[in-house]
This record gives C-alpha cells, sequence and structure tokens, in this order.
C-alpha cells in the first residue's frame, strides 16, 4: 500500500471536501474570473467547472447585476471583512433550478450567500469566496 505524506493527505481531503459539501464554493478574483467552482455549483447551476473557470463571473452569469454586486464585494476586496447577501434582498445570486423534491412548489432556488474575503500568506484580499446556501425550504416555510 502506497504511503503518502500527511500533508498531501490533508490537501486531498480538503479538496474532496471543498467538491462534496452541500453548499455552493466560487472563488472569484478581483477581475471577477471564477477560480473556483465546485461540486454543488454544478449540480445546481448545470455549469461544468471547465466551461466556467477563467471566464468572467458576469460573462457566465448575466443575471448577476455588476454594478450592485460589485458593490457588496467592495468592502470584502478593500477592509477584508464579509459582506452578506439574503434571499430577503434578493431571492438568488446564481439561478439555479430547485432540484428538492418535497419542495417543487418553486423554480429556482432561494439562496444566502456570504462573500468571504481569501488573504494571501502577506494579508492581502486579492480573491474572495462565495458560499451559497439553499434555502428555498426556510422561505417557504416564512411564506405558510
Amino acid at each position: 500500500m502506497l504511503h503518502l505524506p500527511a500533508e498531501f493527505e490533508q490537501f486531498h481531503w480538503m479538496v474532496d471536501m471543498v467538491q462534496n459539501v452541500d453548499m455552493g464554493l466560487v472563488v472569484i478574483n478581483r477581475d471577477y474570473q471564477i477560480q473556483v467552482w465546485n461540486g454543488f455549483m454544478t449540480h445546481h447551476s448545470g455549469q461544468q467547472s471547465h466551461d466556467v473557470l477563467g471566464k468572467s463571473l458576469f460573462d457566465v452569469f448575466p443575471e448577476i447585476h455588476q454594478a450592485w454586486f460589485r458593490m457588496k464585494a467592495k468592502p470584502v476586496f478593500e477592509l477584508g471583512c464579509r459582506s452578506f447577501i439574503t434571499w430577503q434582498q434578493r431571492p438568488y445570486l446564481f439561478k439555479c433550478r430547485n432540484v428538492r423534491p418535497i419542495t417543487q412548489q418553486v423554480n429556482f432556488m432561494y439562496q444566502n450567500v456570504t462573500l468571504n474575503p481569501m488573504r494571501t500568506p502577506s494579508g492581502e484580499v486579492n480573491s474572495l469566496f462565495l458560499s451559497i446556501q439553499d434555502v428555498t425550504a426556510e422561505k417557504l416555510v416564512t411564506a405558510e
């Protein structure tokens, strides 16, 4: 049996977690180019990672209002603080189909999104990652 260094094994685990966590994870740089696209996003958006990596977020998802999103991202890049988008503000950032069989009363996934800074070892924020939660069931409960 091949014995791998602990660091390599941990890296492999991290990649596996990012790809399989039940939450969308997307990394974009300051030019709004997509750097990471996890399995959740592939499954729910229908966009394959090889089709979106290196492309502009706004080209791939023209429904995202550029000026508004840049305003949400600015404090993340400039101040290194988090920014939030809730489904009450906007039902979704990425128009993804609703794939939950119990909550098929709506055609798209309601989302809560957190924009998180990603710091380099020197402390600069050159990228941010978006964590996207499916809150469709929560929205439907509050609507009742």
